[in-house]
């Protein structure tokens, strides 16, 4: 499972080019990969720690348009759903929840008011941004530039300098990524317990 869509990237950063959306889909996967590998160097699992995160509580409004039955969600629900239409609570069987789109058995009357009910894994929506920011770095790097923190170009009296936010083109996560993420391991510093003390 992926943290990230490229509809998230689209969603949380900007609208991608196809070439860029290419990327994107290859990108993603190792970024993942990435943040499983920090947590086992801390000997966790990421799944595990998303899993036993925080709940956090979220309400989504809708307003229903005419032969709709779909809705995109804002997060991907853990757990119980409570559909709510026009102040009534619909019975579970009525709706369906896969991913974030949920689907009603039977097309809500046009400008009904619909209230969807449900939580959320706080730190899955954390490795989600983190993803997004990654890929989004990658793809702010020219991938035909040399390692560099900054490069100027100029077509005949014009100029532009730029400053490259990943100037080795390696794909890495930042101090502030594994902070966020709950993986940035404490340095102790080490005491010779064997060295006299002075007056002793």
């Amino acid at each position: 499972m992926d943290y990230a869509t490229i509809q998230d990237v689209i969603a949380l950063k900007r609208l991608l080019t196809t070439d860029e959306q290419n990327r994107a889909a290859r990108l993603i996967p190792i970024v993942c990969t990435l943040i499983r590998y920090e947590a086992e160097k801390t000997g966790r699992n990421f799944d595990d720690m998303i899993e036993r995160s925080e709940l956090v509580p979220c309400v989504d409004a809708f307003t229903a348009s005419e032969n709709r039955a779909e809705y995109s969600l804002t997060k991907e629900p853990r757990g119980f759903v409570k559909v709510n239409i026009n102040g009534e609570d619909l019975d579970p069987s009525s709706y369906s929840v896969e991913g974030k789109t949920l689907t009603l058995n039977a097309v809500p009357p046009t400008n009904a008011l619909i209230y969807v009910s449900y939580s959320y894994r706080g730190l899955f929506e954390v490795a989600k941004g983190v993803v997004c920011d990654v890929v989004m770095r990658e793809l702010n790097t020219p991938g035909n530039q040399l390692p560099a923190t900054s490069y100027s170009e100029s077509a005949g009296s014009v100029s532009q300098s730029y400053s490259l936010p990943n100037s080795s083109g390696s794909i890495k996560l930042w101090p502030s990524d594994l902070k966020a993420l709950g993986l940035k391991r404490q340095k102790l510093d080490a005491i010779n317990m064997m060295k006299p003390r002075r007056g002793c």
